[in-house]
Order: C-alpha cells, then structure tokens, then sequence
C-alpha cells in the first residue's frame, strides 16, 4: 500500500517524522528546484511526505508528479483553527467536505474513508473552510464558522489535485486554537516565501510586543500537543487502513469529487 501525506509546515511534521526512519528523497518534475519529499516504508506500506508550506508555497508540480505514482491514499493533514465551540485545542477532526472561502467551490471525501477516520477517533465535521490568509482573531472565526467548522490554509488545494489524479483522498487536521480564541500575533507576517516560519521574523515580533510572549509560550505548546496528537491518530489510521484496505478500496466507492 502506498500512502501520501502532506503537511504545511515542518513544525507540523515533526512529531511525525521522529517517529518512523524518513530519507529526503529529490523531487521530480520540478523545473524550479522545489519539492523535496519525505519516504519510508513501514512493514507492507511506502509512505510519502510532502511539505506544501503554509498557505500552499510549495511545488505544485511536485506533488502532481507524486500524485502521478498513484498512491492508494492521501491524506491532506496539519494544524486548523476551530471554529465551532465544541472543538477544544488537540481535537482532532476529519472534514466530509473542504470548502475554497475565495470562490466556493467544494470537493468531498470518500465516505468509507471517513468513517474509519471516526473509528479510529477523529471527530468528523461537515466543512473545513480553505481560507487563503491566517485567520487570527476570534471575531473573524466568528464570521466564517456560518459556513464551516474549521478552517485551514492547504486543504482544497490538495483535494483537487489528489482529484485530477484520481488518487482517493481526505484532510484530518488537529486543533491548534479554538474559536474563541485570537491568535497571540500575526502569524502571517512570519511567513517565508517557502510557507514555512522564520523563527527570526517571530522574535522580532516579540521583542515589539513583549507583553505577548507568555500568550505565544502558551500557543506554542498547546499546537505541539496538538500535532503530537495527530501524529498519534496517524499512526493508528495507518494501521487501520492496512487492516481494512479491501473494504475501502473497493472499485465503485465514491471518491473525491467535485460537487
């Protein structure tokens, strides 16, 4: 079996990767040098890793040329904000649909996918909201949550090009803050042109606004957690997916679609 997974940032990915043997492997077809992957085999599976950068900066031609090698499975995961009350930080949650906030458009899950997202213990929402900018502040989640449950940066954009490649996928994401919570700085002001934080950017901002270094300890902790547990629910889904992989891999089951 073959897996893809993709995360935005390396942050993201770190428990993950301490966890299995992952060798960087050069990326091809990639005119622009970008797109480096992640691969390990674990027992029967050869999994992929591929870090897309915050807000979709990385290779698009990458991840199509991985999504050329037909993997049985991807799955779009990370970091979210909650946007409903019930979502507590370290949640994590599997979307039946992911919605593009600039434009509309919605694509949707395999079912049986899902459903063994919930069996393993994700909490399944309805919509993730692929947003183009990092939503930092309680009153705009307040604004968006009408709409969807969580909301995300990466998603869609992977969905649709695991679509075009008929390649099944889903996006399962951890709760880093909830919906009632503003982020501690504007994090999208921290961004390198690659989607990943520049960790000089992020002090600079500290040192402007020292009276939120405790709020950005806390933050930092609890989205470590948080993707801890994702990397735990990985794991587990992993295994599951070897063990029911006739079931949802069956000819004839819906795959992501456009509606």
């Amino acid at each position: 079996m073959r897996v893809l997974v993709t995360f935005a940032a390396e942050a993201e990915f770190a428990p993950f990767k301490r966890r299995y043997p992952f060798r960087l492997k050069a990326a091809s077809g990639s005119r622009s040098g970008k797109g480096a992957f992640y691969r390990c085999e674990i027992k029967d599976v050869q999994l992929d890793v591929y870090l897309t950068g915050i807000g979709w900066k990385g290779s698009r031609e990458s991840l199509v040329s991985l999504m050329r090698q037909k993997p049985d499975l991807c799955i779009s995961s990370g970091l979210a904000g909650g946007l409903r009350p019930d979502l507590e930080v370290g949640t994590v949650v599997v979307a039946r649909e992911v919605l593009l906030v600039n434009g509309g458009q919605r694509l949707t899950s395999r079912p049986l996918l899902v459903q063994l997202a919930e069996k393993t213990g994700a909490k399944a929402v309805d919509t993730f909201l692929t947003s183009t900018s990092v939503v930092c502040d309680a009153k705009t989640k307040q604004t968006m949550a009408p709409f969807g449950d969580v909301v995300e940066m990466e998603s869609f954009q992977v969905l649709r090009i695991a679509r075009d490649a008929g390649v099944p996928a889903l996006s399962i994401r951890a709760i880093s803050d909830a919906a009632d919570e503003d982020l501690p700085l504007d994090f999208g002001q921290t961004i390198g042109a690659d989607g990943q934080i520049r960790y000089g950017r992020l002090i600079l901002q500290a040192g402007l606004r020292p009276q939120t270094v405790p709020a950005m300890v806390r933050f930092g902790r609890r989205s470590q957690r948080a993707a801890l547990n994702l990397t735990m629910f990985l794991d587990k889904y992993l295994k599951d997916l070897r063990q029911h992989s006739a079931q949802w891999g069956v000819e004839g089951n819906v795959e992501v679609a456009a509606r």
